[in-house]
């Protein structure tokens, strides 16, 4: 499973949509970055990997990965980060919050699943 996590509709759908082409990926889409917490606090959770937008409410993309990474195990998740935000590659300094690659919007779908495919080798 990979977890989406965009306010914006329109961008979760469509990278669900192009996620579905990555044989074994299954994509979940949320919109809340608390919504996401739940989903990796859950008992059992299987979840491969995130991709998230910067600004989200009550949480960034930075907060909420530097959260999930703090779960017992989820240290090491593959995190893409996509973005409206020019600085956001300067933003990230530490490994708990910093996302395995950033795109910035608008961004090639196909680009997105390839570092997702990479990602999850």
């Amino acid at each position: 499973m990979v977890v989406i996590v965009d306010d914006a509709e329109s961008v979760a759908s469509s990278l669900a949509l192009a996620f579905e082409n990555i044989p074994g990926v299954k994509p979940v889409i949320t919109h809340h970055p608390m919504a996401a917490l739940r989903l990796f606090r859950a008992p059992n959770s299987d979840i491969a990997a995130i991709v998230t937008d910067l600004n989200l409410p009550h949480l960034n993309g930075f907060e909420l990965i530097r959260e999930i990474r703090n779960l017992d195990n989820y240290h090491n998740l593959p995190a893409i980060m996509i973005t409206a935000d020019e600085s956001a590659a300067r933003t990230a300094r530490s490994k708990e919050c910093a996302p395995n690659a950033i795109f910035r919007k608008p961004c090639s779908m196909r680009e997105v699943c390839r570092a997702l495919e990479e990602l999850l080798q």
